[in-house]
C-alpha cells in the first residue's frame, strides 16, 4: 500500500507498514466513549484536547497518526476512537464513506445523514479527499465486497506471530 512502507529499514528492521503520518478520515463519533456523551467534547487529535502545542493551528485539527498495519488483524478495535470492531468494517468504511455515508453516520431528525459527526464544521476542510475518499453519494464504492474481502485477507497476512497479552 502506498502510504504504508513495506520495505525493510536500512538497519534491517522488519517493515512497519505505516508512514506514521497524520490524516483526518472523519470517523463516526463513538458514543461508547463516556466523554462523547457531552456534545461539546471533541477529540481533535494532534490539536487537542490532550495535546495543546498545536491548538492554534487549525490545519491540524482532526488529524490522527496513521498506525502500523503489522498485526492489524489481532486488534479488537480500530482507529483512534475504537468505533469499529471488525477489520472488515474498517476497510469497508474506507471504501464507502462517501458513497454510502448513511451506513456509518447517524441521521438527523429529518432523516438526513449527519456527515462527519465527530469533527466540527470549521475543521472539515482537513478531511482527506484523496482516493478512495474522492467519490460521491451514489457513485460505485471504491471497492466491491469481494475486493474488501481480498484487502482483509491481505491485511491478515501481515500478522507476524505476535500474540497480544490477554
Amino acid at each position: 500500500a502506498e502510504c504504508h512502507i513495506s520495505q525493510r529499514g536500512n538497519d534491517g528492521t522488519p517493515p512497519q507498514f505505516s508512514d506514521y503520518g497524520q490524516i483526518a478520515i472523519a470517523l463516526p463519533r463513538n458514543m461508547q466513549i463516556p466523554a462523547n456523551a457531552d456534545p461539546a467534547y471533541v477529540d481533535l487529535g494532534v490539536c487537542g484536547p490532550l495535546r495543546t502545542d498545536l491548538k492554534d493551528h487549525p490545519e491540524y485539527c482532526g488529524l490522527f497518526r496513521t498506525p502500523t498495519l503489522r498485526n492489524v488483524a489481532l486488534r479488537r478495535t480500530f482507529f483512534h476512537n475504537g468505533v469499529f470492531h471488525s477489520l472488515r468494517d474498517a476497510v469497508a468504511f474506507y471504501a464507502t464513506r462517501e458513497t454510502d455515508p448513511g451506513r456509518w453516520y447517524p441521521r438527523n431528525p429529518d432523516g438526513s445523514v449527519r456527515l462527519y459527526d465527530d469533527l466540527p464544521v470549521q475543521y472539515r476542510a482537513n478531511i482527506n479527499r484523496d482516493p478512495p475518499f474522492d467519490r460521491h453519494l451514489g457513485d460505485a464504492p471504491a471497492l466491491t465486497d469481494a475486493e474488501i474481502d481480498d484487502v482483509v485477507a491481505f491485511l491478515k497476512a501481515l500478522t507476524d506471530g505476535y500474540h497480544p497479552p490477554s
